[in-house]
């Protein structure tokens, strides 16, 4: 499950891939995970190009640090600790224990969510759902709301102690942890505040009984020299503080468009759906999802969709709706199409693709290709591909029908890629 979450991360977050700071992340996580605190389990440590405040670890070890963390922290005994604090949520499993509590389930948009639901494992109305399904769910966009990462006062209390524990095992004063803490609350509400710095400490109560419980628990802690600083801190700071402002990700453009309202003006049967990244319309009897957080987006009939024998999904009828991230970066509109095309028929034997023709779509400069191949269900499908260059890579719409039955589906799509809108 962490893996899966970990690979939501890779999507809706740009990860820098810096051999010095990663290195120094890696080496403070892997003195903190051979203590006894830690409960062996196989943490790593990866740089996230954010500027809010935030680090976050996952069911089985996989850890995410923001480049604003390390901005505001003033020592690498403050970023040993928040490390050790975030990493004894798991050593304790506290979101496993979250899962086990959690009664309702939610999806992307709101919706029941067929894509999760039928294809992992349940019905489309979610009761039947699978554990894996019911945990994607819930998972979805990792934010501060997601079951894996929202803890009680109670569990923040035991990752506190932990963490400190853990700290001075490693040879890292463990007051540095409350340091970190008490700085930032003394910086909450002033006109310099950190960004992110009020979600930060939401999630991270720094309660007045904090610094005198972890200062009681150190009192009986064996004495020994704290010296397990790497002398790295001033230059991984000043790397992390000249990163250029994040990139747009796919998964990111993907997540439902916080506060936005629906557009008027949509032909009739049609509803709006508007993620950060587009807006687009589809019909009112088709449902919206991700069979996992973070990747495609499913827009799709009754029995759309159905299981893959990879375990993944396979799309019989609908739209779905994803990115292409072309390499090299920088790659014309027509040259990214044609990688995605190559992309494509590696994947399937079966795929036949016409030569794509310029087109527009959303006011913007498009590709069309007409592609067909055969399905899982021994049936001819024919697939509209439109492509469009944007910010987070090369922005595709499928538009997928069984031949036989196209007629029925065509005036459909046609309404769909003209509902289609960018937000620049």
């Amino acid at each position: 499950m962490g893996n899966e979450a970990a690979a939501e991360v890779a999507r809706t977050k740009e990860i820098v891939k810096s051999p010095e700071i990663e290195a120094w992340l890696n080496r403070i996580g892997g003195q903190l995970a051979k203590t006894p605190q830690a409960n062996a389990y196989p943490f790593y440590f990866k740089l996230v190009n954010d500027e809010s405040i935030n680090a976050f670890a996952l069911p089985g070890g996989p850890m995410f640090v923001h480049s604003g963390l390390i901005r505001a922290a003033d020592s690498e005994g403050e970023v040993a600790g928040v490390l050790a604090h975030e990493m004894s949520h798991v050593a304790l499993r506290h979101g496993a224990a979250q899962l086990s509590k959690q009664q309702t389930w939610g999806t992307l948009f709101g919706a029941i969510g067929a894509a999760a639901g039928a294809v992992l494992g349940g019905g489309t109305d979610g009761k039947q759902c699978s554990l894996w399904c019911q945990a994607v769910q819930m998972g979805a966009g990792l934010g501060g709301n997601s079951v894996l990462l929202k803890f009680s006062r109670g569990y923040e209390r035991d990752a506190d102690l932990n963490g400190a524990r853990m700290m001075a095992a490693a040879g890292y004063d463990p007051m540095e942890l409350v340091n970190f803490f008490e700085k930032l609350e003394k910086q909450l509400g002033r006109a310099g505040e950190p960004k992110g710095l009020a979600l930060w400490m939401s999630d991270h109560p720094a309660t007045g009984n904090r610094v005198e419980y972890i200062t009681e628990d150190i009192q009986f802690y064996p004495r020994r020299n704290y010296n397990a600083e790497t002398g790295q801190f001033a230059n991984v700071k000043r790397i992390a503080t000249a990163l250029p402002p994040p990139k747009p990700m796919p998964g990111a453009m993907l997540q439902a468009k916080e506060g936005a309202q629906p557009r008027g003006g949509l032909p009739a049967g049609l509803k709006d759906l508007q993620a950060v990244g587009f807006a687009i319309g589809y019909p009112t009897t088709w449902q919206a999802g991700q069979a996992q957080a973070g990747g495609s987006l499913y827009l799709v009939p009754q029995d759309g969709i159905v299981k893959s024998a990879n375990g993944g999904v396979e799309l019989i009828a609908g739209a779905m709706l994803d990115y292409y991230r072309p390499e090299p970066e920088g790659a014309s509109l027509e040259a990214a199409t044609g990688a995605f095309l190559d992309s494509l028929a590696k994947g399937d034997p079966s795929l036949k693709a016409g030569r794509p023709e310029r087109a527009e779509i959303g006011g913007k400069p498009a590709m069309l290709a007409r592609l067909a191949t055969r399905t899982s269900k021994d049936e001819d499908q024919a697939i509209t591909l439109y492509t469009v260059m944007r910010e987070a890579g090369l922005w595709y719409l499928v538009l997928a029908a069984p031949t036989a039955r196209l007629g029925e589906f065509e005036a459909t799509f046609r309404q769909i890629a003209d509902t289609v809108l960018f937000p620049n």
